[in-house]
């Protein structure tokens, strides 16, 4: 009997063991699988996104806030690249909506230099009406897709 209680004893330590060792290397790999810098970083880690009134370009307190953080991880990161990317609502003419969605781009990347960031690490993009995120015409959905996005493109 004394026999069977040491083995379930040695089997009972042996799966503690094996489990103990488990959580231990799903921790680390959670832990250890975002690079810092990294366009995951990033993505995980800062709000990339920022909107704007109808017909407006101009930022808002809350897309102030918004850049300084992109701002902040940028000059920790100072060899990390992006591009801002203006959208706009489906309304308007093409061309209209090309020229409103740089003027959004360019009002991101002038932000972004004025809190240290280096001129020649941001590109911008006009992208118009042409990547809706909500296809619908509420005022919702308009509001959703007025907006500038910043893209980490490299080191």
């Amino acid at each position: 009997m004394k026999r069977v209680s040491n083995l379930f004893t040695l089997a009972l330590i042996g799966l503690i063991s094996v489990s103990c060792t488990q959580k231990k290397n799903d921790v680390e790999e959670v832990t250890s699988s975002i690079i810092p810098g990294s366009v995951e970083d990033f993505n995980q880690n800062v709000s990339n996104t920022v909107y704007f009134g109808f017909d407006r370009y101009n930022l808002i307190t809350e897309a102030e806030d918004v850049l300084r953080q992109v701002a902040a991880w940028l000059n920790m990161y100072k060899f990390t690249s992006v591009t801002v990317q203006g959208h706009t609502d489906k309304r308007g003419t093409k061309e209209y909506n090309i020229g409103l969605g740089g003027r959004r781009a360019e009002s991101v990347k002038k932000f972004l230099v004025a809190n240290g960031v280096d001129d020649g690490r941001i590109s911008t993009i006009s992208y118009g009406k042409e990547m809706l995120i909500a296809d619908g015409d509420s005022e919702q959905d308009h509001a959703l897709n007025r907006r500038a996005h910043v893209v980490v493109v490299g080191k």
